[in-house]
């Protein structure tokens, strides 16, 4: 399944229905658009559900791609009016509607099984709002699965993480994958995560081969997340660069690329050390800035002068500016003297007038 996944939208993703907590055991309808797409895993729907409540005048939206093996009923190459249902052990959905192209469009009606409601109270979850169990059986949250969970060491879930874990792959073969590699009682929400960001038994052996052995798994989701892998460190390494972990993830964080060191050294600065070239990046001690400096009479100046500048806010106009006044031939530290006391050309000329 493709999805953009940030923290702030993962219960967006495991469907938290706005304005339906509270209704009874009862069915829920709304509408549907489809698109059938060719993909890497075979022909998928893209489904979007829109929810109704007309009681209370409120609806939520759904959007996922699922096999179209799910459908029963549903003939992809259809012109004209079609029927089709998903069925799982928590409810029924029936979709009613016009396909053309292998798009659709129409309206469905969800039906909770009742004796699905049962069974999870028999393993400790009572009161499934209908919502929930609308979920439950999109993602097919069955009782199989939640006593594969079980079986794994992962009893007592909350609803929504059995679902996000559903709806990630989460299974009893990726937690015991984990485990033989020295990963044991993740909490589920890393579990998510690391599912979320493509942290499996590949990623964590490629990164054991760089030279990186029992990490944390938040680490581990950090390099994912900063792309942190064997062609970044190679190109590291070969810009002159043995580092860290955190330094890996500090170079990639702030943009200190093969571009930038590259101009850094075309200037004249042939032997910066890493730490000092993300202090350039992060003050925007750049060619353009060098040059500028350069011609405003400050050339070849030492880095951390270059950096100084910057953090003070002193470029070419501020040199001008007291050349202007009659202050020529100042050096980097009297310019920085008169910026951090306020004094500009104006104050310099009102000084003189009194």
């Amino acid at each position: 399944m493709r999805r953009v996944i940030t923290t702030g939208v993962l219960a967006a993703l495991i469907f938290s229905i706005s304005g339906t907590i509270g209704l009874a055991q009862e069915s829920m309808k709304g509408d549907w658009t489809g698109k059938v797409k060719e993909t890497k895993k075979g022909r998928q729907l893209w489904l979007t559900i829109r929810i109704d409540n007309d009681e209370q005048h409120r609806f939520g939206n759904w959007s996922s791609d699922m096999p179209l093996q799910d459908f029963k009923g549903l003939d992809a190459n259809a012109n004209g009016p079609v029927q089709f249902n998903l069925s799982r052990e928590a409810g029924s959905i029936v979709f009613d509607g016009i396909f053309k192209d292998g798009n659709g469009v129409g309206e469905f009606r969800f039906t909770p099984n009742a004796a699905f409601l049962g069974s999870m109270r028999a393993l400790g979850y009572d009161n499934i709002p209908t919502e929930k169990q609308f979920s439950m059986t999109m993602h097919d949250v069955s009782t199989a699965y939640i006593n594969e969970l079980k079986g794994a060491g992962y009893d007592n879930l909350e609803l929504d993480k059995l679902i996000s874990m559903r709806l990630f792959q989460v299974d009893a073969a990726f937690i015991n994958s984990m485990r033989e590699l020295g990963y044991d009682k993740i909490p589920a929400d890393k579990l998510v995560a690391m599912r979320v960001h493509h942290v499996n038994e590949d990623f964590i052996r490629d990164v054991e081969s760089m030279g990186f052995k029992n990490l944390p798994i938040d680490k581990l989701l950090a390099m994912r997340i900063h792309r942190i892998d064997k062609d970044f460190v190679a190109k590291a390494k070969a810009m002159g660069f043995d580092l860290t972990l955190d330094q890996l993830m500090t170079m990639r964080i702030h943009r200190v690329d093969e571009d930038f060191v590259k101009s850094v050294r075309e200037l004249g600065y042939g032997d910066v050390p890493f730490e000092k070239l993300v202090q350039m990046r992060i003050h925007r001690v750049n060619a353009g800035f060098v040059k500028e400096m350069d011609e405003a009479g400050y050339s070849r100046l030492p880095v951390d002068k270059l950096i100084q500048l910057r953090i003070h806010q002193i470029d070419s106009k501020f040199v001008q500016q007291m050349k202007d006044a009659g202050m020529n031939n100042l050096t980097v530290d009297e310019l920085i003297r008169l910026r951090i006391h306020g004094i500009d050309g104006n104050e310099i000329r009102r000084m003189r007038q009194k």
